[in-house]
C-alpha cells in the first residue's frame, strides 16, 4: 500500500458543487490572516488532554524550491491530483486552484504551512465511524463533534478555513492518537482535497470533487482512500516534511499557503510576526493561564508567542492579577475594579432549567502610556479565546481610560479562589450558542432561538448595553454632570415619569405606550452634549418601528423652538440601521431597528455647543403591534 489520490464518483442526475459551502461562511467578514490563526488555534485548545499540561501549537511555515520541492510534489502524488484539477478548472473556484498550479511552476517553488499540536487527543475514531474527530475534522462538512456544549467551536466549520487557506485547497493530515487504536498503530496520516465537481477527459465519470489522499484497499472504481497507519505512514510523512513527535497530537499541512485576500503575497517572516502576535491578541486568556503555548518557526528560528513581547496586552491579564486587590473608585493608574453584571438565561425548550447567571466585569484604570486596546473590553469565556474586544472609547470621553475583561460562563471566577458554578456552566452553553460561525461576538443566532425559550434575546442582546451602563459608573464614579451649573444641567429622566420640574413629560408623544431611560450631560472638555438612552414598549405585543432623538434648547424650564443638530448616534442593539436626517433643516438622530425589537439602547452627542444653553433630550418612538418573526 503506498499514499495516493482518489475521488469519490457521483451519478451524472446529482447535484454538482462549484465550491465548498463553509468555506464561504468562513470567509464572511474578515477572512485575513486573523480567522485563520483564531480558528486553528481554537481547534487544538478544544482537543487538549484533560491534564496539567497545556497543547502546544506549533506553525511551521517553509517554502521548498528545486529538487527539495520535486521529491516532496512527488511523494504528494501530485501527478494524480494535477490531472483531476486540471479537469475541474470550469468554476471560478477552479480557474483559482489552475492559477495557483501555474504559479508554483513558474516559481519553481511552494510554501507549505504545517500546524503541529501536542498534549492533544489526536485524530481518534473509526474511517467511518458517526462522531468522532476524525470524522468531525478531516471526514464530514457541518458536523461538529466537540464533547459538551462549550468547547470553542461547535459548528463544524472552522475546519473549513484549512481548505480556504490553501491556494491548492489540499490539505494533509498526520496524527499521533492519545488512546491506541484497536487495529493499527500511530501514526495516521490522510490528506483531503475539495475541488469542484468534474467529469473525466472522456465525460464518462463524474468525480464529485472531493478528493483523499490515503491507501486503496481494492480497484473499485470511486472508492475513498483510507487513513494510511505505522511505519509506512512515517516513512511518507517524511517525504511530506510532516513527521511529528513523539507524543499525541495531530499534524495538519497548508498546501501552497495564502491569505486569500491578500493584496501581495507576505513573505515567510512577516506571516511569521503576524501569526505570534494575533495567536496572543486572541488567545491570551489560555496562554495566561497555561492552557495553551504557541510558537511559529521559520527559516530554522523559533518564535514563542508570549504575552512578555507584547505588552499592551498585559493591562488585560493585570485585570485578573489584581483581581483579588479590586477597589471601589479608580483613584490611580493600575488601580482595578470590578463589577457583576446580572444575565437571566431562561431556560431551555426542552424544560432544562435556567439560571440567575452573572457576568464580572474587571476594569483597570489605564497609565497614559498604555494607549493600545484602551477603552476596550475583552469579552471572555471559558474556552480561554477573546471574542471580541468591544470598543467602548467614547463612555470615557472627560472620563478616565481603562481597560477592561467580561468574563463569563466558566471564565467568571478567573483571578479568584472560587470554582465555576452550577449556574456558571448555564451560561457557558448559553453563550457559546450566541457565537455565530466565526466566534466573534455574542448576538441572537438561530442556536439560541432553537434551543432557549423566550426570553433569550432580551438576556444577549442586553449584555452589552449593561457592560455600558456598568462602565459609565466605574470610569466615571464622582462626576454629576447634570450639577455642573445652572446653564449646563443635564437631565435624566423616565420616559412616560414626571420631569425635573414635577410637571408631565410632554416632549414625548409616545410616552403613553414606551418607557426607558434617558440621560444627557454636558462635557466642558469636548464642548458637545453627551446622551444615551433605553427604551421599550411598555406591552409585550409592541414591538419598536423607528426611534428618533433631536436636542431641543431650554429657557426657562421650558422648551424652546430651537435645536440642536445631533452629530453623531451609535446603537448596541442588533440590526439597527443608523441615519441622521434633518427635521426642520436641523440635524437629528433616527435608528430603525430590525421586526421583532422590543429594547432598543442609543448613545451620541451634540455637534459643539459653545453657548451652553441647557439642552434636554427628545425621543420620539414609534411602536406597533408585533409582527411574527
Amino acid at each position: 500500500m503506498s499514499g495516493q489520490w482518489g475521488f469519490t464518483t457521483s451519478r451524472p442526475t446529482d447535484a454538482r458543487y462549484g465550491d465548498d459551502v463553509a468555506k464561504y461562511a468562513m470567509s464572511h467578514g474578515e477572512p485575513g490572516l486573523k480567522t485563520f490563526v483564531r480558528e486553528v488555534l481554537q481547534n487544538s485548545n478544544d482537543a487538549r488532554l484533560d491534564n496539567d499540561q497545556p497543547a502546544r501549537v506549533t506553525f511551521k511555515l517553509e517554502s521548498l524550491q528545486g529538487d527539495e520541492a520535486i521529491e516532496y510534489l512527488r511523494a504528494l502524488d501530485i501527478e494524480t491530483w494535477s490531472e483531476h484539477a486540471n479537469l475541474a478548472t470550469d468554476t471560478e473556484s477552479g480557474k483559482h486552484i489552475a492559477e495557483a498550479i501555474k504559479r508554483i511552476k513558474d516559481d519553481e517553488k511552494i510554501r507549505i504551512l504545517t500546524i503541529e499540536d501536542e498534549n492533544t487527543e489526536g485524530l481518534l475514531g473509526e474511517e467511518n465511524a458517526d462522531e468522532s474527530n476524525f470524522t468531525a475534522l478531516v471526514r464530514d462538512v457541518l458536523f461538529s463533534s466537540k464533547s459538551g456544549d462549550t468547547a470553542g467551536g461547535s459548528y463544524g466549520l472552522g475546519k473549513a478555513v484549512l481548505w480556504l487557506y490553501s491556494g491548492l485547497s489540499l490539505v494533509m493530515f498526520n496524527s499521533t492518537l492519545s488512546e491506541p487504536d484497536p487495529k493499527d498503530k500511530s501514526p495516521r496520516l490522510i490528506g483531503r482535497t475539495r475541488l469542484p465537481t468534474h467529469k473525466s477527459e472522456d465525460g464518462d465519470t463524474v468525480y464529485q470533487g472531493h478528493g483523499w489522499y490515503g491507501g486503496l484497499n481494492g480497484n473499485e472504481e470511486g472508492a475513498r482512500p483510507e487513513s494510511i497507519w505505522g511505519e509506512e505512514a512515517e516513512a511518507i510523512a517524511d517525504g511530506l516534511q510532516l513527521g511529528r513527535p513523539d507524543g499525541p497530537g495531530t499534524s495538519i499541512q497548508v498546501v501552497d499557503f495564502r491569505v486569500p485576500t491578500a493584496e501581495e503575497r507576505l513573505d515567510n517572516e512577516e506571516l511569521a510576526d503576524q501569526i505570534t502576535e494575533m495567536a496572543i491578541e486572541w488567545f491570551w486568556p489560555a496562554i495566561y493561564r497555561g492552557d495553551l503555548e504557541v510558537a511559529v518557526k521559520v527559516e530554522g528560528e523559533t518564535k514563542q508567542a508570549s504575552i512578555d513581547e507584547y505588552p499592551q496586552y498585559e493591562p488585560f491579564t493585570s485585570c485578573l492579577d489584581d483581581r483579588a486587590n479590586s477597589v471601589s473608585q479608580l483613584d490611580e493608574p493600575g488601580d482595578v475594579a470590578q463589577a457583576a453584571i446580572s444575565l437571566d438565561v431562561p431556560e431551555k425548550s426542552d424544560g432544562s432549567s435556567g439560571a440567575d447567571g452573572q457576568l464580572d466585569l474587571l476594569v483597570r484604570r489605564a497609565d497614559t502610556s498604555e494607549y493600545q486596546h484602551q477603552n476596550e473590553v475583552a469579552f471572555v469565556r471559558g474556552s480561554g479565546m477573546v471574542v471580541e474586544y468591544y470598543d467602548r472609547n467614547r463612555v470615557v470621553v472627560g472620563n478616565q481610560d481603562f481597560h477592561a475583561v467580561l468574563l463569563g460562563g466558566r471564565a467568571r471566577p478567573w483571578g479568584t479562589d472560587e470554582s465555576p458554578r452550577d449556574a456558571d456552566t448555564i451560561v457557558e452553553e448559553f453563550l457559546t450558542a450566541a457565537e455565530p460561525p466565526q466566534h466573534d461576538e455574542w448576538v441572537r443566532t438561530e442556536t439560541l432561538a432553537n434551543t432557549y425559550s423566550r426570553g433569550f434575546r432580551t438576556a444577549v442582546e442586553g449584555i452589552k448595553s449593561d457592560v455600558t451602563e456598568t462602565l459609565r459608573g466605574l470610569v466615571a464614579p464622582d462626576v454629576d454632570r447634570g450639577a455642573t451649573g445652572p446653564q449646563r444641567l443635564g437631565n435624566r429622566f423616565k420616559i412616560g415619569n414626571e420631569s425635573r420640574s414635577g410637571r408631565s413629560d410632554r416632549e414625548s408623544p409616545s410616552s403613553q405606550r414606551v418607557t426607558g431611560n434617558t440621560n444627557i450631560s454636558f462635557d466642558e472638555v469636548y464642548t458637545h452634549w453627551s446622551f444615551n438612552g433605553e427604551v421599550e414598549p411598555l406591552s409585550d405585543r409592541n414591538e419598536i418601528r423607528a426611534v428618533t432623538v433631536s436636542l431641543v434648547r431650554m429657557a426657562e424650564e421650558r422648551a424652546t423652538s430651537d435645536r440642536l443638530p445631533v452629530q453623531n448616534i451609535s446603537s448596541d442593539t442588533a440590526g439597527v440601521s443608523i441615519s441622521l436626517p434633518e427635521q426642520k433643516g436641523v440635524q437629528v438622530g433616527r435608528l430603525e431597528p430590525a421586526p421583532g425589537t422590543s429594547k432598543i439602547s442609543f448613545e451620541g452627542i451634540s455637534t459643539e455647543d459653545h453657548r451652553q444653553v441647557e439642552t434636554r433630550l427628545k425621543v420620539s418612538v414609534d411602536v406597533a403591534e408585533r409582527r411574527d418573526e
